[in-house]
């Protein structure tokens, strides 16, 4: 039921949020675990501490001390933010919706400083054990795209046997399978860029094929009816019990990230990863290494004055170095 801005001024912030905030973001389609994840924060850190204010009782100060307060918690840094972005969404879409004129207290708020996020990654040599070990595990396959082609997980686990081109090795990233508890739904990709096709290479994708001709040539989920939840156990579980290199699916994306940058331009990457931002791919997997450092290294100096010490002093008499004055002993 529409209400009038003076009726909502009345409301109190667990009112507006339950009764009409996620109700109106679920009537514009916003995917199910975007909402699971609003409500989730919502319900644990915002609407315990403020559910029972209006929006005239909250101020910046005690949304600031808030923040504050939260970062130090077990939430940490990240938690606090999503929090704070989820409260700061629900008073700025009620004082859009209902006009109401008042000063945002969400407005200004100083954010802790979060730790550089580093995801675990494998190098070549443990990836190429990993790939080896999972033969014979029931959810192999998965197990090799994701090691080959960096997916998200959830692009992943949406894949159809039948879409796979086994000549060419094509495979097109256009659905996705997400799981919030008690629903698994399936829905786009994540942005529009995210929708693209991939290539599988040769190794991949002859493997692939022996699994399909020895499973009788399915259709459908290459997962079949699991859930991804499931397939996620079970692939840790194998590598667990084979003593395997696990890192996990999100991570095997990081992986193959890391690893194609490392000779591949990053443009390339970025697409082929598909990130709405190339600026995504420099922050997460672009990395100087030390030959690529070095070699940087050489052309400046050899665009200054050449390459060595000889060159860079020639014609120049070199005294012989002595210690600043003030480290001199004195005499007795």
């Amino acid at each position: 039921m529409e209400i009038t801005a003076e009726q909502a001024t009345a409301l109190t912030i667990a009112e507006m949020t339950t009764d009409h905030y996620l109700p109106a973001k679920r009537k514009r389609g916003r995917r199910p675990n975007t909402l699971y994840g609003y409500e989730s924060s919502l319900n644990l850190h915002a609407l315990p501490r403020f559910g029972g204010l209006t929006l005239d009782e909250l101020t910046r100060d005690a949304v600031q001390d808030w923040v504050d307060e939260l970062a130090g918690t077990g939430a940490g840094p990240g938690g606090a933010e999503k929090a704070y972005k989820c409260l700061r969404q629900v008073i700025r879409w009620a004082i859009d919706h209902w006009g109401l004129y008042l000063a945002d207290p969400t407005r200004g708020i100083e954010l802790p400083r979060k730790p550089v996020y580093k995801p675990e990654t494998l190098t070549e040599r443990r990836l190429k054990r990993l790939i080896r070990g999972m033969v014979g595990c029931a959810y192999e396959a998965t197990a090799i795209i994701q090691c080959s082609l960096g997916l998200r997980p959830s692009e992943n686990y949406c894949l159809r046997w039948e879409r796979i081109d086994w000549r060419t090795g094509h495979v097109p990233i256009e659905r996705s399978l997400g799981e919030i508890p008690e629903l698994v739904y399936e829905d786009g990709t994540k942005t529009p860029k995210s929708e693209r096709g991939c290539y599988l290479p040769p190794w991949a994708l002859d493997r692939l094929h022996a699994l399909w001709v020895g499973l009788g040539r399915p259709r459908g989920r290459i997962i079949g009816d699991a859930k991804p939840s499931q397939v996620a156990r079970k692939l840790k579980a194998w590598a667990e019990q084979h003593k395997l290199p696990w890192v996990g699916m999100k991570n095997l994306r990081h992986t193959w990230g890391t690893i194609a940058a490392k000779t591949n331009p990053i443009e390339a990457v970025s697409a082929m990863m598909g990130h709405s931002s190339i600026q995504t791919t420099y922050r997460y997997y672009y990395s100087l290494t030390q030959a690529v450092m070095r070699r940087v290294q050489r052309k400046v100096a050899r665009s200054i004055l050449g390459k060595t010490c000889d060159d860079m002093y020639k014609g120049i008499v070199m005294p012989i170095a002595q210690p600043p004055a003030e480290a001199l002993p004195m005499a007795a």
